[in-house]
């Protein structure tokens, strides 16, 4: 057989499988109702042909010391990976399915520890590099014959650190380290050429001392020939720049960075898979997953969905934080590249002129905030939660709270809300972490009304406030006319029996919890404690001398937040009965929100049984 003919029968085997771990994934990306299509489909040729041709393992032996590694720094695409791995043999094809259920080994980011062929934990933009570069050093050091290959995420290169990686690895001469940067120019809020430019990006890899490699991502020819020459570089990291297309093989996905991070429906389900393998890849489909049948069969009829008595607090915050763009010329707003998710790009919208997108740099982001502030601007600085309190949290006490500046940290994705998207996104420290610093006021609202309301009263005062906010949808629970007071609860239920503290999501199912202990005869005093620094110290410990028992409930580490703040009180001013309810030393998953609520022991019931433990002693 002639090298041309080989290599002919490569690219077409390798074609064919990068359309089989296209169906896959956009199969567990329905199936789940959650997931990033977009980038995955992106990443897909170039993931097949590593896996497929390229990195030296054996699923029977996945952790061999010989093998080749792979990270996947643009840990919400895993679904291209999963569906590596699966068809691989690394874990049954029909486990994809499990895409981010409770209990599910394939987690919503990146899980070494879960998932069968992860070599590491991503999900956190910006990280994996800096990960490549200790693999490959220590496998060059241990004089191991293997090869480390990162896949970076177009718009994770705003991360500095992802810079501070790359001048390490030309430092340590370091040919055993790919890059493959999936350039398809989209991130989250819009193209990359507008969030934050990263051109010319082959000048700058080149400087910092790169060979650079710059290929059609999509082009199957091209992904080998270019995979086969980093191996000729001995002493040079490499980097593959691939041009890429987001959402390729679907047309109506394709260049769209709404399809960043939302599931299809059946429809659209039906219709990717009919234009990346037709009709008869729909049937072979149908086969291999047992239950795909039932899922796209047409829904019946049901009757007209209801007003929702829930809204995220997350859309109180954009909705308010365009009211005062209104009323106070001096706001502006800080994002960082996910300005649908926080709400901010309401504000966005209509004032364009004071909003700046630092993409995703939200080290960079924070100090501009304390820049802006210093100038008399009162900025608004959003993000994920779990990013600002702990990729920032210097920049936050040296420059923000240290000069006690007036920056409104407004954060969103408190908690275990994010609940699909797992654990890197969720963020069960950060107001524990933020109460430990000097001169910061830390809030979280329990519903839409209360939100704009608190927002409103941290524009007042003058210094540094962190407010976080939900992702999902939580009840209403007070009325648009009730007012707020920064550092003073409410009593939303009086009683004699017990205390119940809660803020947050977790204010309504205290609520729930007091509901079923009425039933049973047991009047709980339930406290929304929004503030939980300053506390409202009077109000707790009136409540605690009346009721001689308290439980806490937050969707947080039960350690350092509202439950540590309650204790210390207590301990020092009022020792009672009291215990904690929250996530007790341990990080969650992915999974449904109230599953999660239930696994952890923090839903209403587990509320219950808590407080017959108490009452019992």
């Amino acid at each position: 057989m002639s090298e041309n003919t080989k290599l002919e029968e490569q690219t077409l085997y390798l074609q064919n499988m990068a359309r089989t771990i296209r169906e896959d994934l956009l199969t567990m990306i329905f199936a789940a109702q959650s997931g990033h299509p977009g980038g995955s489909l992106s990443a897909a040729d170039i993931v097949t042909a590593l896996y497929f041709h390229f990195l030296r393992i054996d699923p029977q032996d996945p952790r061999s010391p010989d093998r080749d590694r792979f990270i996947l720094s643009k840990g919400h695409t895993c679904p291209v990976w999963y569906s590596c791995l699966a068809e691989k043999g690394f874990f049954p094809v029909e486990e994809l399915l499990t895409l981010r259920a409770i209990d599910s080994r394939l987690q919503g980011h990146p899980d070494m520890n879960k998932t069968p062929g992860v070599d590491f934990t991503t999900g956190s933009l910006g990280q994996g590099l800096s990960i490549g570069v200790g693999m490959a050093i220590s496998l060059h050091t241990d004089c191991r014959n293997a090869r480390v290959y990162v896949v970076l995420g177009d718009g994770e290169l705003n991360e500095g650190q992802v810079w501070e990686a790359a001048m390490a690895g030309a430092k340590f001469k370091l040919g055993n380290l790919t890059a493959i940067v999936d350039y398809n120019d989209l991130q989250l809020d819009g193209f990359c050429h507008d969030i934050m430019p990263i051109e010319p990006l082959k000048d700058k890899w080149l400087s910092f001392g790169w060979n650079v490699i710059e290929i059609d991502g999509h082009n199957m020819p091209e992904i080998l020939e270019a995979l086969t020459r980093v191996g000729e570089v001995l002493d040079q990291p490499t980097v593959i720049i691939a041009h890429t297309i987001k959402g390729k093989g679907v047309s109506f996905m394709e260049n769209v960075c709404e399809w960043h991070g939302i599931a299809p429906n059946r429809e659209q389900y039906v219709r990717a898979i009919q234009e990346i393998s037709g009709d008869e890849g729909l049937d072979r489909l149908k086969k291999k997953f047992k239950p795909l049948a039932s899922m796209i069969e047409p829904p019946a009829e049901t009757a007209k969905s209801k007003p929702s008595d829930r809204k995220p607090t997350r859309d109180a915050y954009g909705e308010c934080l365009a009211e005062l763009g209104r009323e106070f010329e001096d706001i502006v707003v800080l994002e960082a590249d996910i300005s649908k998710s926080t709400r901010t790009k309401i504000f966005a919208d209509e004032f364009p002129e004071r909003f700046f997108q630092f993409g995703v740099a939200e080290a960079d982001m924070m100090g501009a905030a304390a820049g802006f502030a210093s100038t008399g601007k009162i900025p608004f600085v959003s993000t994920y939660s779990v990013f600002s309190s702990m990729r920032t949290c210097e920049q936050i006490r040296t420059s923000i709270a240290y000069t006690r500046i007036n920056v409104k940290i407004a954060v969103s994705h408190g908690g275990i809300t994010p609940a699909n998207d797992g654990v890197t996104h969720q963020s069960t420290e950060d107001m524990g972490i933020m109460r430990t610093i000097p001169n910061m006021t830390v809030i979280m609202p329990a519903d839409y009304f209360s939100t704009k309301k608190l927002l409103r009263a941290a524009l007042a005062m003058n210094g540094p406030v962190y407010l976080r906010f939900t992702r999902d949808a939580v009840p209403f629970i007070y009325s648009a006319d009730e007012e707020f007071e920064i550092g003073r609860g409410k009593i939303l239920e009086e009683g004699g029996d017990l205390t119940l503290v809660a803020n947050g999501d977790m204010l309504s199912v205290a609520l729930q919890a007091s509901a079923l202990l009425r039933r049973q005869g047991i009047r709980a005093e339930v406290i929304d404690i929004h503030t939980i620094k300053p506390l409202d110290t009077n109000l707790i410990l009136g409540s605690a001398a009346k009721t001689g028992r308290v439980i806490t409930v937050e969707d947080h580490q039960i350690n350092g937040a509202l439950g540590s703040a309650v204790a210390e009180l207590l301990g020092e001013e009022l020792p009672c009965r009291m215990a904690r309810i929250g996530l007790r030393d341990t990080f969650a998953e992915s999974g449904p929100y109230e599953l999660l609520l239930k696994k952890y022991k923090m839903d209403a019931e587990s509320i219950v049984a808590q407080a017959f433990q108490l009452l019992e002693k």
